[in-house]
C-alpha cells in the first residue's frame, strides 16, 4: 500500500513539475543588462546596478511565487498521503510553515523597508519619486 502512494505522488509530483509550471521559451527577450550588445550603446557604471535590479525583480516576482505555490502543494500532498503516520504528518507540517515562514520574510522585508523609506519621505530628497525599488538610469 505505501508503494503504490508513494508511486501516486511521484507520478502527481512530476505532473506538476511538467505541465502546471510550463514557462513559455522567450527567444527574444532581453539581457539582464541591456547594453554592450551590437547596435547598442557601451555599458556604465550605472548598469550594474540596473543588473540588480533586474535580478531581485526576476526572484522577487517570476522565480519566488511558483516555486512557493509549488512546495505548498507539495506540503499539502505530503499531509494528505501522511495517512495518520506522525513522521510524515511533522515533515508536511514543516514543510508548510518553512514556505509561509520564507514568503513572510522574503516580501516583509520589502514591506519594511519600504514603509520606512515612505516615512522618512526618501523621494522629497533623493529624486526617486518612482520609488527606492527602481533604479532611473537611462
Amino acid at each position: 500500500m505505501f508503494k503504490t502512494m508513494k508511486k501516486r505522488l511521484t507520478i502527481l509530483l512530476v505532473f506538476f513539475g511538467l505541465f502546471l509550471f510550463f514557462v513559455a521559451v522567450q527567444a527574444q527577450s532581453e539581457g539582464l543588462v541591456p547594453c554592450g550588445g551590437s547596435g547598442q550603446e557601451a555599458c556604465k557604471l550605472c548598469d550594474i546596478f540596473l543588473m540588480f535590479d533586474k535580478i531581485v525583480d526576476f526572484v522577487m516576482i517570476t522565480l519566488v511565487p511558483p516555486l512557493a505555490a509549488l512546495m505548498l502543494v507539495i506540503g499539502g500532498v505530503m499531509f494528505f498521503f501522511s495517512a495518520g503516520d506522525t513522521g510524515g504528518l511533522t515533515k508536511a507540517k514543516s514543510v508548510l510553515t518553512s514556505v509561509i515562514f520564507g514568503l513572510v520574510i522574503v516580501y516583509g522585508s520589502w514591506l519594511l523597508i519600504n514603509s520606512f523609506f515612505l516615512v522618512i519621505g526618501v523621494s522629497e530628497w533623493t529624486g526617486l519619486e518612482q520609488g527606492w525599488f527602481s533604479y532611473p538610469c537611462h
